[in-house]
């Protein structure tokens, strides 16, 4: 049986398919939708407006323009859907890194093991919900207000300190050629730093990202163990991927997320 924290996720993610369809629309609106409280779906858009998908102004919601740094209704379902897939992989008692991408955050509202203990340096998991029986801890550092990042030396020493069961991670770009990249420098030492002290190396891209080279590098295709990525990208693109030297690659269906 679903638990409440999947109806959460489900919640918003048709919240953004209303948007997708609509434009724009109003608090109140949506409430009524979805026969829940206007507090409620002003929580529910705090979220999503933290992670990019969404703007806000006097009571309304608005879709970001995906040619303006949002996201067509394609990549937010595959995000959606691959958080989901992911948090299936972390058991019972696992310490997981989780970098500053949207989409491995987003494996919080899905993860189902017990005593589960998630290391980030994402500063919106502050407005997340999880289970009592997960610990989160943030790692400190230099705050990025724009991502809500946190990044040098304080980020550093923390996770320096923790051996990690698993890394759940994502990325700007991944390819053959320069493997994990990120547009954001400050977060590239980060980002590496979590790949080597994890004994398990999981990266989340959707098939948009596939391919392609961003400024700063922070790991290879051979530090990747398992790449989950949707069912959008071509047999060459995967092909190329597993000849670097990817250990595993998943496909998700993303056309039935709910």
């Amino acid at each position: 049986m679903p638990s409440n924290r999947s109806f959460v996720a489900e919640r918003r993610n048709q919240i953004l398919d209303l948007l997708e369809q609509n434009q724009q629309l109003q608090v109140s609106d949506i409430a009524e939708r979805f026969n829940v409280s206007a507090l409620t779906i002003r929580r529910d858009l705090d979220v999503l407006q933290a992670e990019g998908r969404i703007t806000r102004s006097y009571g309304m919601a608005q879709l970001l323009d995906p040619l303006s740094n949002g996201l067509s209704s394609n990549q937010v379902t595959a995000k959606y859907c691959l958080a989901k897939a992911a948090a299936q992989l972390v058991t019972d008692g696992d310490t997981i890194f989780i970098n500053t991408s949207s989409t491995a955050i987003r494996i919080l509202d899905f993860i189902t093991a017990k005593n589960v203990t998630v290391v980030t340096n994402n500063g919106s998991v502050l407005s997340m919900n999880y289970p009592p029986s997960m610990t989160v801890l943030i790692t400190g550092g230099e705050v990025r207000a724009a991502k809500k990042s946190l990044t040098g030396d304080f980020a550093l020493a923390s996770i320096s300190q923790i051996q990690a069961a698993k890394c759940i991670l994502g990325c700007s770009g991944i390819s053959a050629q320069r493997g994990l990249t990120t547009l954001v420098s400050n977060e590239m030492r980060v980002n590496a730093l979590m790949l080597s002290r994890s004994d398990k190396r999981i990266v989340l891209a959707d098939s948009s990202k596939l391919g392609i080279d961003a400024s700063f590098q922070y790991g290879l295709p051979s530090d990747i163990d398992i790449l989950m990525t949707d069912d959008r990208a071509t047999e060459d693109q995967i092909q190329v991927l597993k000849n670097a030297g990817i250990g595993r690659i998943v496909q998700v269906n993303i056309k039935s997320p709910l």
